[in-house]
């Protein structure tokens, strides 16, 4: 993401130096000017006195001097108007130069005009017009002007600083240029006090690095120049994979974190993938994204969405595409209309869309259900092309009339056809089916067939069973209708867990009042040590509890 800035730098110390301006006020207070000049003439004009002084003009008033070419001075007044060469000594550091002032020595105003170049330390104001009071303390500039402390340069339409209130305030199209990034806005507001900077209105944040990522806010930005922390209000950021939109975004200094909150939205930039949510936290240091109260994930797949919701869906960057990824848990479920599904955990990785469901997964597709130690889907040409069930692999197809087609082993694998239909289900070993025959033209059942073998092929024709193939020695039975017991319909370990098949809104407006939400630093704890076993994997997906992550193990 684009917009942090540097504690007690950059946008603070421009604008605190520029306040200087108003250090000394009060200095006027009525005192007569005093002045002297190479050549000087007097008369009176309107019944006054007028005098009109020409070359090496000096005119002081306390601790103000100003130097010009030449002055019209009125003594009942006591105001002057300086020309050419205008230049005005406050204390022992602000330095003012203008080709013309007006100044009243009475109300202590002054006015300068054309090329107006206020140098106060490192600070230079650039501008045509200059106006301040010594009395209020309030001087602001107009017409345009240009601010430059060392790396730091502020650009607006007008400026006010105003001393007594501790404000600067910079109206239209301000843009404040940094060594690293550049702010676009309408306004900006900041108070010496409580040092904290409002740019309100509409406000983008392009950074210089080449990334050309932006972050805007839409109703602005507040910048806490104390802590470094940065909110966007109405925000839209981004990082390396995601833009994302939120109603505000605050920005953590001290621990380069994140935090988005109100109608969170992430868009990624390579991926048909949308995340939504309530509140996301992303982690700089690890790049994670964590996205809480009520994540979904939204994906096209063949003219459908593919919806997945998890109590916290979590985006980890990383240099590798490969190795980009999105994990899930607990409690995910996803939603097509023709498959469903829900598990403890998942991880998709998005360079070649494949989804892993770990602990307790199910998939339904149309009528039939699927089971697995883990479960992997892999989605080719924005389509589902298959399936891996492994360990304790278990399906259930369901036919026209309420009978349970059951084929179990130790690995399965599910091909769908162009339609994502379920087209074929290979069993690979330690086969074991229950098949239900049926006549042809009434449905009534023939009989069951019940079999073992070292492989089996069964195919579907529009989502239903049509026949089944058997490999590498086969046994088994036939059983007539007459001759069927209960428990003989079904294989060792079937359950058949349709109430727990999610719904569209199940889905996507799951309630928000039950989420286990891990802490953030128990998420992404660097101190994490995985056992062996869990080498290559992130502490996150340790802490989903998913097997078999790693990229070596990933194929079937």
């Amino acid at each position: 993401m684009s917009f942090p800035m540097k504690k007690g730098a950059g946008l603070a110390g421009l604008i605190i130096f520029s306040l200087l301006l108003l250090l000394s006020t009060g200095g006027f207070a009525q005192k007569r000017l005093r002045y002297e000049a190479e050549r000087q003439r007097g008369s009176r004009v309107d019944g006054e006195r007028v005098d009109y002084l020409i070359d090496k003009v000096v005119i002081r008033q306390g601790e103000t001097t100003i130097y010009a070419d030449s002055a019209v001075v009125k003594r009942k007044n006591n105001t002057a108007e300086a020309f050419g060469r205008v230049r005005v000594i406050e204390g022992d550091s602000v330095n003012i130069t203008s080709k013309r002032l007006i100044f009243e020595g009475g109300a202590g105003t002054a006015k300068m005009r054309d090329n107006v170049v206020y140098r106060d330390g490192e600070t230079t104001l650039l501008t045509d017009n200059l106006d301040y009071n010594k009395g209020d303390g309030v001087a602001s500039y107009f017409g345009g002007g240009r601010m430059v402390d060392g790396e730091n340069t502020l650009v607006s339409r007008s400026g006010v600083f105003d001393k007594q209130n501790n404000m600067a305030r910079f109206y239209g199209k301000v843009e404040l240029q940094m060594p690293d990034r550049t702010i676009f806005s309408d306004t900006l507001f900041y108070n010496t006090e409580t040092k904290l900077a409002q740019f309100k209105g509409p406000t983008t944040i392009v950074p210089k690095d080449g990334s050309q990522q932006e972050s805007f806010g839409e109703d602005g930005l507040i910048y806490d120049a104390g802590s470094g922390g940065t909110t966007l209000v109405g925000a839209k950021i981004e990082n390396p994979d995601y833009v994302i939109t939120a109603k505000k975004t605050n920005y953590d200094k001290i621990n380069d974190v994140f935090t988005a909150t109100g109608n969170v939205v992430m868009t990624s930039k390579e991926q048909d993938v949308v995340i939504t949510g309530g509140r996301s936290v992303y982690d700089k240091k690890t790049g994670y994204t964590y996205v809480y109260d009520n994540p979904v994930m939204r994906r096209p797949v063949q003219g459908d969405t593919l919806f997945l919701s998890a109590d916290t869906l979590v985006a980890i960057e990383a240099e590798l595409d490969a190795d980009k990824r999105m994990l899930a848990f607990h409690d995910v479920r996803i939603y097509k209309n023709d498959l469903q599904g829900i598990s403890d955990s998942l991880v998709y990785y998005f360079n070649d869309s494949t989804i892993y469901f770990y602990k307790d997964p199910v998939l339904w597709s149309n009528g039939s259900q699927m089971t697995g130690d883990t479960i992997n889907v892999e989605i080719r040409n924005n389509q589902i092309d298959r399936l891996f069930l492994r360990s304790d692999a278990f399906v259930i197809s369901e036919d026209s009339v309420q009978n349970f087609n059951q084929v179990k082993g130790r690995q399965i694998t599910a091909l769908f056809n162009d339609e994502s239909q379920l087209d074929r289900i290979n069993v690979d070993g330690n086969a074991e089916s229950i098949y239900f025959v049926l006549e042809e033209t009434d449905k009534s059942l023939v009989g069951m067939n019940r079999m073992t073998s070292g492989l089996i092929h069964m195919f579907f024709i529009e989502n239903a069973l049509d026949h089944i193939k058997v490999y590498q020695n086969p046994e088994g039975k036939m059983v007539p209708p007459h001759e069927l017991q209960e428990p003989e319909k079904r294989l060792n370990g079937f359950a058949w867990r349709t109430e727990e098949r999610p719904t569209r809104e199940s889905v996507l407006y799951r309630g928000i009042e039950n989420l286990n939400i891990p802490p953030l630093g128990e998420l992404s704890n660097p101190t994490l040590k995985p056992v062996p076993s869990d080498a290559g994997r992130s502490p996150v997906e340790r802490k989903a509890g998913g097997t078999n992550l790693q990229r070596r193990d990933r194929k079937p």
